[in-house]
């Protein structure tokens, strides 16, 4: 009897461990699932703001629970919202991108076969993105000049056109190199304004000051101040200006250079017969450009090389001729003597 009633106290036991178990089990389960639930509909609401990661949101269409009222609703109506929850982020991005104060400046090395054309098509870009040429250098007369023409400009660009412009350098001719900085002056250009505002403060009170004072050394203390205290906010003001002009239209500094054989952009050759490929092809190239260039310096001074061809002519017959009288008075003189010696 005993030893029943100790193996239904076994069983017993075993069968409570096993529903303790399961109970653990059904628990865990559910606790899991409840928060992947909660996991998958509350990814949208914190999605990023650009425009790219709200398209990637926007599918997924899992109910998301929304307050009573208006009033209930954390930071006013609406704040719960997904999609004004993304476009409180996008305006809140756009108008702290707005309100950067960033200077761009870009520098192109251009090469080119046609310099008068590529100098007119840099003059029509400007003209076509509402810029004008800061300065403007050209050096060459002649494209067969011993040096090639080349060309110096700084432009300023409407900053909103800055990279359109830049990619459109490629119209002008063969781009060598490219570059492009910004400078951002954003602390600068409001710690300035906030300079401003101080000092037209410090001013008001000066003036008010003035107005009460009443023996004359107070009264030229506090002109001369003022003065101060105005050409300190009018230096600051032009400085404010000059930053204006600065950001509002981009600076791009272009070098142009005239060349006979635009840069060619070819893969190194690496076998032995590659190089000697090309080593053959080279002694062409430099064959017929030297060629050519003889054609032309001779087409361009063969008036000069006439002119010595008749100098050294008109020489050479002065030598013959006083080598021919010279060796007729030698012959004369030899004859003589023979007659003498006869």
């Amino acid at each position: 009897m005993n030893k029943k009633s100790t193996n239904y106290g076994l069983y017993g036991r075993k069968i409570a461990g096993l529903i303790m178990v399961l109970v653990i089990s059904f628990v865990s389960t559910a606790c899991g699932s409840g928060r992947k639930y909660a996991s998958e509909n509350s990814a949208p609401q914190y999605a990023a703001g650009s425009k790219a990661s709200y398209d990637m949101a926007a599918p997924h269409e899992a109910p998301i629970p929304e307050p009573a009222t208006a009033e209930d609703s954390i930071g006013g109506p609406g704040f719960g919202s997904y999609d004004d929850g993304n476009a409180d982020i996008t305006q809140l991005s756009n108008s702290i991108i707005s309100q950067r104060k960033v200077i761009m400046d870009g520098n192109v090395s251009i090469e080119t076969l046609h310099f008068d054309d590529s100098i007119a098509a840099l003059d029509q870009l400007v003209n076509d993105f509402g810029g004008f040429t800061e300065v403007r250098n050209v050096r060459g007369k002649s494209k067969y000049a011993y040096s090639m023409r080349t060309a110096s400009y700084v432009i300023r660009i409407p900053a909103e056109s800055f990279d359109l412009v830049m990619k459109n350098m490629g119209t002008i001719g063969n781009v060598l190199e490219s570059t492009s900085k910004g400078t951002d002056i954003t602390d600068t250009y409001y710690d300035t304004q906030a300079r401003i505002k101080a000092l037209k403060i410090q001013e008001e009170t000066l003036l008010d000051i003035l107005s009460k004072a009443e023996k004359l050394e107070d009264v030229i203390t506090l002109e001369r101040r003022i003065s101060e205290v105005r050409y300190e906010i009018e230096s600051l003001e032009n400085t404010v200006k000059n930053y204006d002009r600065l950001v509002a239209f981009s600076r791009i500094t272009i070098y142009i250079e005239e060349v006979d054989d635009k840069t060619k952009t070819e893969p190194i050759p690496e076998t032995l017969g590659e190089r000697l490929s090309d080593s053959f092809k080279d002694s062409l190239e430099r064959f017929k450009d030297g060629l050519e260039d003889f054609l032309v310096w001779l087409a361009g001074s063969w008036i000069s090389i006439i002119f010595v061809v008749i100098i050294v002519s008109i020489f050479v017959m002065i030598y013959k001729s006083i080598k021919r009288k010279a060796m007729k008075a030698a012959e004369k003189a030899a004859e003589m003597t023979a007659d003498k010696k006869e």
